[in-house]
């Protein structure tokens, strides 16, 4: 049922966990609930049914798939890709072909687009009656798309900006509107104590906020109760609000149909909530997300809302109805700008004369990206992706902006919004302010910047640019975490490939940073802070990026004709005794090898076989460690969590020799 999707697209993912009655579950009971819970898209409580059945059968491949294709649709990344790898690592991995597919989309959804690409590929490459014709071609878009979105810059003139703790939770806020400088709101973080459904639910209400100051609950009843209240507009003069009244279905998913509330006649309070007619509302499909404001071709006030009933392109569309004198048309399917996909959170800006919105059925950097269309007397321009950092690779929803102050607010789960879960660090959207600066005036030379579409890609800058051909690369370096891969082992080889322990070490980024920051006094928490992520998102993804950059060129040489000799060399912080420190670091360059081993279906194997591609190997472990790096094993954020300790947990592809063709 299309309305089950919206616990997400009003909440955008609620971040708490379900009790679950009784403990005696046998593990079928478990399995067959967390599948139930999965096909009516209740992915909260699939994701703690799988749980609590891998808790009993840890190794069964099947839960482990379910499990992550429920925590992807619950936006817990993290957790997803990890499962997903378990599956593809597994010996039952043929019987679920659509698992690198997925795990592609989950890195895409984290903004790794050079793995993305790496995975959707894997998954062009799987041999299997089950796999998914529609998917393969969606496959391939998706490699251009992410090509695409890994070249793409940020709009230096435009500033994003997290609200504090007055207005975001760790649940969800959503659907920001400035209303006569007051910021209206939705927050779902409301629990209804004497709610019969065991947990006790949340419940959505709107709020307002002066400028600095903190949220409060909308006074004058407006909100109701035992109901969800979400979504603001108002009418041209003011005098009309807007909203959604929803509530749960029977399988936990959200309904809502649309409202409004006249100000009375001295315009200190609302009257009663009003539904808009049976064609705007249903009882079977949502209304939801209106926005209100005076289209200048029609000469009339419109009220634009989305909505999954029948008649439009699938999934959510965009619909459009006049209103005259108070009363409603007939609602109208936006075709030119609605998708097969979800198209939704429409707003109005009336001074330009434009439509934003949010949408996954057209090119977006990851989830949902905020779009643009221009309402001419020829119809809708094309609608315009607003690019980076407006939309990120996470969900960008809700954008209110002035076109007139160049200020605006939106909705997303990107990264930095807060939570309460550490294993879903991106279930929960929080509100943002956005604010774009004068453009420098345009000389012969300085063209004024323009919002437009992705361009092509081979028109994309990047910056700085990647190295071209083998004799362009330096030596770089893959970085690992601590003790990896493989803990607590002298073994000096590992099963594990580079991509592998790269994801899990990402994945502790957010540790690493408030590892390395707490001791700290709090003036200096920050800069602390930007140090890790600069690591991180810098050095350790650019050494996985140039891999895979380096892994294309590799090929390319060998198609030639070429030999190509490699040296690896091995590296770790000291913390630990030199023989096992020697071992660590062979086992890191075993995983290196490894990559080569099982880099595009085992590509290279045949070179390394006829010794076309040598791997040369030298391990030092310790033992050119930059002086004044902690061994001291008490000292964890020295030893550990320290940029120098992380620098030198590592494996540098140093010199590459190249015989045959120029």
């Amino acid at each position: 049922m299309k309305s089950n999707r919206f616990i997400f697209l009003l909440t955008l993912i609620l971040c708490l966990s379900l009790s679950l009655a009784g403990s005696a579950q046998t593990l079928k009971s478990y399995q067959k609930a967390a599948e139930k819970s999965l096909a009516e898209k209740n992915y909260h409580a699939a994701l703690t049914y799988y749980r609590e059945a891998l808790g009993i059968a840890p190794d069964e491949v099947s839960l482990q798939y379910g499990y992550a294709q429920a925590a992807r649709n619950f936006s817990a990344f993290d957790l997803a890709a990890e499962y997903y790898e378990k599956v593809m690592q597994s010996k039952e991995r043929e019987k679920f072909p659509q698992a690198s597919y997925y795990a592609a989309l989950v890195k895409k959804q984290r903004g790794d687009y050079v793995g993305a690409v790496d995975y959707f590929n894997k998954y062009l490459t799987v041999k299997s009656l089950g796999k998914d014709k529609n998917l393969t071609e969606r496959a391939k878009i998706e490699i251009e798309n992410c090509r695409a979105a890994a070249r793409a810059v940020p709009d230096p003139l435009t500033e994003i900006t997290h609200f504090d703790k007055k207005i975001n939770t760790p649940y969800s806020e959503f659907a920001p509107y400035l209303q006569d400088d007051l910021l209206y709101y939705s927050s779902f973080r409301f629990l209804d104590k004497d709610d019969k459904h065991d947990p006790p639910r949340r419940y959505t209400k709107l709020l307002t906020a002066k400028s600095g100051s903190k949220g409060r609950t909308l006074r004058g009843n407006v909100n109701v109760a035992e109901k969800h209240t979400a979504h603001t507009a108002f009418s041209l003069d003011g005098k009309r609000m807007y909203f959604t009244i929803c509530d749960f279905t029977e399988t936990d998913g959200i309904r809502c149909k649309l409202y409004y509330r006249e100000k009375n006649r001295r315009g200190n309070r609302y009257l009663k909530a009003i539904a808009l007619p049976e064609f705007m509302n249903s009882d079977k499909y949502t209304s939801t997300q209106p926005t209100v404001g005076y289209d200048s071709l029609r000469k009339k006030e419109i009220i634009i809302f989305s909505s999954d009933r029948p008649g439009g392109k699938g999934g959510n569309d965009l619909w459009l109805s006049e209103i005259t004198d108070g009363k409603f048309g007939k609602p109208e399917n936006l075709t030119e700008l609605n998708t097969a996909a979800d198209d939704l959170t429409p707003y109005w800006e009336t001074a330009s004369q434009t439509l934003f919105f949010s949408t996954d059925g057209r090119f977006t950097f990851g989830g949902y990206d905020i779009y643009a269309s221009k309402k001419e007397k020829a119809g809708w321009q094309k609608p315009e992706n607003l690019g980076l950092p407006i939309n990120s690779s996470y969900n960008d929803l809700y954008y209110f902006f002035n076109s007139n102050t160049q200020k605006g607010y939106l909705s997303s789960n990107r990264l930095g919004s807060m939570y309460l879960d550490r294993n879903n660090k991106t279930c929960c959207n929080d509100i943002y302010a956005v604010a774009i600066s004068p453009a420098t005036p345009p000389t012969d030379s300085l063209p004024p910047p323009q919002i437009t579409e992705i361009p092509p890609v081979d028109t994309l800058p990047a910056t700085p640019p990647d190295p071209k051909s083998l004799a362009d690369f330096e030596p770089f370096a893959l970085y690992f975490d601590n003790d990896e891969p493989d803990k607590r082992t002298r073994r000096t080889t590992t099963k594990k490939d580079y991509a592998t322990t790269y994801e899990s070490y990402r994945r502790r980024q957010a540790e690493y940073r408030e590892k390395y920051a707490a001791p700290l006094p709090e003036e200096d928490h920050y800069a602390a802070e930007e140090l890790i992520d600069d690591f991180f998102n810098n050095e350790v993804e650019k050494g996985y990026r140039y891999l895979f950059i380096f892994s294309d060129l590799l090929l390319q040489r060998l198609q030639k004709g070429d030999e190509v000799d490699i040296i690896v060399k091995g590296f770790t912080s000291p913390r630990a005794q030199s023989d096992y420190n020697e071992a660590l670091g062979k086992r890191r360059i075993s995983s290196v090898r490894n990559h080569f081993a099982t880099y595009s279906n085992g590509i290279f194997l045949p070179y390394i076989r006829s010794g076309s591609l040598e791997i040369s190997e030298q391990s030092y472990g310790e033992s050119t460690a930059q002086k004044g790096v902690s061994d001291d094993l008490e000292d964890l954020r020295n030893s550990v969590y320290s940029i120098g300790a992380a620098r030198e947990r590592r494996v540098e592809i140093l010199e590459i020799a190249v015989k045959g063709l120029d």
